[in-house]
């Protein structure tokens, strides 16, 4: 058996067409999606790097140990900065490591990846259990824009006031003529006095009511994403070249979602768990596309990854309700609710998520700050705006109390 992992470094969920965003050009990421399962609840128990890999991997042995020891090789790829390098012990265990870290005279992130990539493909290819790990960061600032990308973005002026509202409608359909990257938009040459995207916003406080600002920000980040889709996609290609698309099941996840001030914080400033930072995408192609274009609206979260992995290598950990018992209607659920948690120095929250409400409950705040509990209602206020803890205090109650015993 084989399997493939890539994981999206801060890739917040809303902003993928996939999970309903109707303004972003993702033609890469959409195909995927047609040919996999769909997890529309992946939810992080706790939005920070560390912690998800911890999550990913067990506390020992660890998911790769397990594997090891079963005889299946382990290919760990590194296509980050070493600044955002995963904890020193995720390192340990893995057959082979490679190093496809940017480069300074690379004109993308992901140029050293894609260039790599075929000769550790056909290394592969001989193997008949493998599990290829890749470590992708490129919706972290820094980032490195495509200029005519952005500029097209805004051009179309795609925001409306408030975060993170759009209008109807994408872009630009994905085979837009004279798209020279394979992005689905036509470069510009005639946008009137050039911005320049914010490459490295700050991490800290934002006027989500500056309406520059906000459309800076998010068309900055909605012109990263595309040009990674369109990067990715040049991945899968690879991976459908090597016959991957029928030998291997692809799992796509994130660690946490980069927040673009739609809570009033840009990057992950405070442990606020909004639905920009906790809500991660989780994709699963199963070998062959089996099950694809279905939807879980099951609750999932990262710890399911790795019971996922074992399930593609029959591993004997596996417990038999996990990812693949859901994406075949095995099982209707793992859980019945999802629990997030978070410290950032001396601040910290904790989250609980129903079919019908998400209450976030700060444990502890900042310096200087003060917040209190919050209750949205579910689906219904996808984006977390109007708080009813007011009017629905006995809820607000009893989710409290599920919290505290967690």
């Amino acid at each position: 058996m084989r399997a493939i992992v890539l994981i999206l470094r801060g890739c917040p969920a809303g902003w993928l067409g996939l999970y309903g965003n109707e303004w972003i050009v993702t033609p890469h990421l959409d195909r995927l999606a047609s040919e996999s399962v769909v997890f529309d609840r992946h939810i992080s128990d706790c939005p920070e790097a560390a912690a998800a890999y911890l999550s990913w991997m067990g506390d020992g042995p660890t998911l790769v140990e397990q594997l090891g020891a079963r005889g299946v090789s382990t290919v760990l790829v590194r296509a980050n900065r070493p600044d955002t390098d995963a904890p020193d012990w995720f390192y340990d265990g893995w057959d082979e490591v490679f190093d496809s870290r940017p480069r300074q005279e690379d004109k993308s992130p992901l140029d050293a990846l894609l260039h790599c990539l075929p000769s550790i493909l056909e290394r592969l290819d001989a193997r008949p259990d493998f599990l290829l790990w890749i470590e992708i960061d490129r919706l972290l600032p820094p980032w490195t824009p495509t200029p005519q990308v952005f500029e097209e973005y805004l051009r179309h002026e795609i925001l409306e006031q408030e975060l993170p509202q759009a209008p109807e409608g994408k872009l630009a359909d994905s085979d837009t003529p004279g798209d020279a990257d394979g992005s689905g938009i036509a470069p510009q040459s005639d946008v009137e006095e050039p911005v320049e995207a914010w490459r490295d916003p700050p991490t800290g406080v934002f006027d989500a009511g500056d309406a520059e600002a906000a459309t800076w920000l998010a068309t900055s980040f909605g012109s990263i994403i595309t040009v990674l889709d369109s990067e990715l996609g040049s991945l899968f290609e690879q991976f459908r070249a090597r016959g991957f698309d029928k030998s291997a099941t692809w799992i796509v996840t994130s660690d946490f979602g980069y927040p673009l001030g739609e809570h009033g914080q840009v990057g992950v400033h405070r442990p606020w768990l909004h639905e920009e930072l906790v809500h991660v995408p989780l994709l699963i192609r199963i070998a062959g596309g089996l099950q694809g274009g279905n939807r879980v609206q099951a609750f999932t979260q990262p710890s399911d990854v790795s019971v996922a992995v074992q399930e593609i290598f029959g591993s004997g950990h596996a417990t038999g309700r996990g990812l693949l018992s859901l994406a075949r209607g095995e099982v209707e659920e793992l859980r019945t609710y999802a629990i997030s948690s978070l410290d950032i120095g001396i601040a910290a929250e904790c989250a609980i998520r129903t079919d019908d409400w998400a209450y976030l409950l700060p444990i502890r705040t900042a310096e200087g700050e003060t917040r209190e509990p919050m209750l949205y209602q579910k689906p219904d206020d996808h984006w977390e705006v109007n708080d009813l803890r007011a009017r629905n205090i006995a809820i607000a109650d009893e989710l409290e109390a599920i919290l505290k015993k967690a």
